[in-house]
């Protein structure tokens, strides 16, 4: 999935960007388990704009760890996580 203006946190495992097909700032964690797949949140225009805060950082994590089950969850690359919806939005990609 591509992101305009991305932003990366190497550190944090993790990037932030403006999905301009969703129309939404989007929150990418990695996650590095057997293997490398992303998976997708939504996030607010405030939260994108504070990249580099530990504030986004404690929100990332979090994301991570609630992984699919987040009221913000969109998409996963690992299609055994998504349901059908969101297998039709990843299907855009």
């Amino acid at each position: 999935m591509h992101l305009d203006n991305e932003k990366i946190n190497r550190d944090k495992y993790y990037s932030v960007g403006y999905s301009p097909e969703l129309d939404k700032y989007v929150l990418a964690c990695a996650v590095t388990w057997v293997a490398w797949y992303n998976r997708y949140y939504e996030i607010t225009e405030e939260e994108y704009d504070s990249f580099g805060s530990p504030e986004l950082d404690e929100t990332a994590d979090s994301l991570y760890k609630q992984g699919c089950d987040s009221e913000r969850f969109l998409f996963s690359e690992k299609k055994e996580e998504n349901d059908q919806k969101q297998m039709e939005l990843w299907s855009k990609f």
